[in-house]
């Protein structure tokens, strides 16, 4: 019993021995470019549901206007929806996005937000 417990820590020294050196050198490698050309008007529809909400960016909360394209200019220039969205996963606040919804906003990103 006493030789099973010290094969346990042995392989569990192991173990975390392996996942210390595999993560510390472990690369965040860049995600591929998305090749599909979404356009706002494409996701528009999305945006409204998930983003352009009461206390959101709807206009009147002072965190931006989704409504139209020219509202979202400003958080595009300043890189916000990528950040906040892509890398960060914040937005949307109190909501989650299918795998569908966040791959059409990469794509939108990752070719330059298309307006039309």
């Amino acid at each position: 019993m006493k030789r099973s417990h010290g094969l346990k820590v042995i392989l569990l020294g192991i173990l975390v021995g392996f996942m210390y050196t595999s993560c510390s050198s472990d690369q965040v490698l860049p995600r591929e470019k998305c090749q599909d050309d979404v356009t706002y008007e494409e996701i528009r529809f999305l945006l409204n549901r998930k983003c352009a909400t009461s206390g959101c960016h709807d206009g009147s909360s002072g965190y931006g206007d989704f409504r139209s394209y020219q509202g979202m200019v400003p958080d595009i220039k300043n890189g916000g929806i990528e950040s906040e969205v892509l890398l960060k996963g914040t937005m949307p606040q109190n909501d989650t996005l299918s795998n569908m919804e966040f791959h059409l906003i990469q794509c939108w990103i990752d070719n330059g937000y298309l307006k039309e």
